[in-house]
Parts: structure tokens; C-alpha cells; sequence
């Protein structure tokens, strides 16, 4: 799905519903949009990152783990060669948005990747079908496209991957971006903006004018008001990243 057919499906549908959506309700969208919903893997994934835990536990990987949420909502975070979290403005955000059939293959050959090659980095996973059902965030550029480049070689990826969400600029498949975590992520920030934008739209009767460069429009002025060094930089990843997508441009620098 395109930018502009994301914006105009959620146009039709608050013209017919004449419902004002919320930040987190476009966040849930964003996170699902063309994903059929599947957590029929659920025991079988947590079997698995068990069973590589385990085998951690002799080897010389340094690692840190953390989980959030419970059952068939639980994310999993596993960070390789490091014992902090990274400098968000200097790492990146990987999606590796692996159909849901293949995911233990992938987190298989994504752990034994970031291991050989002792790449600074946290993974994150979901145990159920979403669209960024793996998320690797690299702490160094220079990490990236030898990673994406392994992939592409090694891998029929049109046939192994679902679409990220729209707003996420890819190559070969794989979204990359850049974010501030601290008080709030790419897709967070980005569900702000897009509830903001849709209710000014609808209080100014303007659904009609929706499209890709009027999004951007609306984007530039608001990062151009706000104050906040976080937010701004996020906004400044969102603006970067819609922009490489509508040019058909690379998102890294």
C-alpha cells in the first residue's frame, strides 16, 4: 500500500464513520495494515528463544534480555555485545518484517548473523503476526547494509517478506529509519501527526484535499513550529522517510 492509499482509505472511512481517531488507534493501523491476524506460533517461538537462551549461557556473547507484555501480546528484546542502550540519533532502526511462517528461521539466521560478526545491536520481536514482526536496532550505520546485502544474497525476499507499514522507506524490502526513543518512536510519532492532521482535515470540511505532499506539507510546518529537539528529530526521520520513498531514493545517508 502507497502513502497515498493509506491516507485516502482512512479519509473514506472517517467520512463514513465521521469517527475521530486517536494516536493510538493509528498506531494499532500502522502496525497491522495488511497482516492477517495470526498468534498460532506463539509456543512455538517462545520454545525457541528459550532454547537460544539457554544455549547462551556458556558462550562468550555478551547479551541482555527484557520482555514486555504477556501470551500472545509479549515482545521480546535481545541485545548483542553491549550492556547499555544505544545513541539513538547515531544508530538505526531495521524492519525485517518476515511473513509469520517464517519467523524462528529468521530470528535463527538474525541472531547467528549479529553474533558472527559481533554487531552492537538489540533485537526486537513479537510473538504474534504484525508487519514489523522483527526490529534490529543497529548501533552503527556502517552495520546496515552489509546486513541488508547479506540478506538480499542469500534470500528470495520478495517471498519471505510482508510490506511495511507505508510510511517506512525500504530497501530490497527491509525499512530503515531513524529515531529518538527517549520520550517516543518513529510510529508513535508518526500516529501523533496523523491524528492531528486527520482532525484538522475534518474540522476544516478538507478531507477532499488529502494526498502524500499535502501530509508533507502539514509535516514541514509542524516540525518548522515545534520546539521539542526529540520530537523535531523524529518528525525530521518521518519527513526524510517519505521523502526517499516518494523519490524512490535510498533512506540512508
Amino acid at each position: 500500500m502507497k502513502i497515498n492509499d493509506f491516507l485516502k482509505q482512512i479519509a473514506s472511512d472517517i467520512k463514513t464513520t465521521n469517527k475521530n481517531l486517536t494516536k493510538e488507534d493509528y498506531y494499532y493501523i500502522l502496525k497491522y495494515v495488511g497482516i492477517k491476524r495470526d498468534k498460532s506460533l506463539v509456543n512455538d517461538i517462545e520454545e525457541f528463544y528459550t532454547n537460544f537462551l539457554d544455549s547462551l549461557n556458556n558462550s562468550l556473547v555478551r547479551h541482555i534480555v527484557r520482555k514486555t507484555g504477556k501470551n500472545e501480546n509479549t515482545t521480546h528484546y535481545i541485545g548483542f555485545y553491549t550492556d547499555k542502550r544505544a545513541n539513538y540519533r547515531e544508530s538505526y532502526k531495521v524492519y525485517f518484517p518476515v511473513k509469520y511462517e517464517y519467523m524462528i528461521s529468521a530470528l535463527k539466521t538474525i541472531f547467528s548473523y549479529l553474533i558472527r560478526n559481533n554487531i552492537e545491536s538489540v533485537v526486537k520481536f513479537h510473538v504474534k503476526a504484525t508487519n514489523e514482526n522483527i526490529v534490529i536496532r543497529f548501533y552503527h550505520q556502517e552495520d546496515v547494509l552489509p546486513f541488508i546485502n547479506y540478506c538480499n544474497n542469500n534470500f528470495i525476499l520478495d517471498d519471505l517478506l510482508e510490506r511495511v507499514n507505508p510510511f517506512i522507506a525500504t530497501i530490497y524490502g527491509i525499512g530503515i529509519l531513524r529515531d529518538d526513543n527517549t520520550i517516543d518512536t518513529y510510529n508513535g510519532t508518526l500516529s501523533s501527526i496523523l491524528a492531528e492532521y486527520f482532525t484538522f482535515l475534518k474540522n476544516n470540511d478538507a478531507l477532499d484535499k488529502i494526498s502524500d505532499l499535502h501530509f508533507l506539507d502539514y509535516l514541514l510546518k509542524k516540525e518548522a513550529a515545534t520546539e521539542n529537539e526529540i520530537i523535531k528529530f523524529n518528525l525530521q526521520a518521518i519527513e526524510k522517510n517519505i521523502k526517499a520513498i516518494l523519490s524512490r531514493t535510498s533512506p540512508i545517508d
